[in-house]
């Protein structure tokens, strides 16, 4: 997968595109890094929070209408989840096959990728919040101490259930 053919490809298409504002446009981008994070797998799994953070939508009315309208326009593929408790699932659509129609969602990525990905700094700036790290080494980091994969490294095998 090449990132800038992509991108550009991307960006060629939203040009043309008059449905899209710029909450859709941010909410891609937004997609678009935790799956170049994720390696460019074909299926991966998001937050809405982590989401709404990285894009700068603070309502999720908005975040909802946003992340139908890209699916249903080509842009992603959402997989929401049947729990409201586990996470959804997006998949992006490549736009750097040549053509704009965006057939494809594989993972073809082994010799594109030069080394692991970094993100050294993510501020953010919605209501009071003060700015926090999202991700850390590459990593997800928990957002106000949730995490949302329900993971939990420090368990006391000892204790009741």
């Amino acid at each position: 997968m090449n990132y800038i053919k992509h991108l550009n490809g991307f960006f060629e298409r939203v040009s043309g595109d008059g449905r899209l504002t710029a909450y859709h446009i941010s909410l891609y981008l937004a997609v678009f890094q935790l799956w170049n994070l994720n390696r460019f797998a074909g299926k991966f799994p998001v937050s809405r929070t982590e989401l709404m953070i990285l894009s700068r939508i603070g309502s999720v009315n908005t975040y909802a209408k946003c992340i139908k309208e890209l699916d249903r326009w080509n842009y992603i593929r959402y997989f929401p989840a049947a729990n409201r408790h586990c996470g959804s699932e997006v998949s992006c659509i490549r736009f750097d096959t040549g053509s704009n129609t965006g057939n494809s969602t594989g993972n073809d990525t082994a010799s594109d990728i030069g080394g692991d990905t970094l993100i050294k700094r993510i501020n953010r700036k919605t209501g009071n919040k003060s700015p926090d790290q999202i991700f850390q080494n590459g990593e997800r980091r928990k957002i106000n101490g949730f995490n949302h994969y329900h993971v939990n490294n420090d368990k006391d095998y000892s204790e009741p259930l």
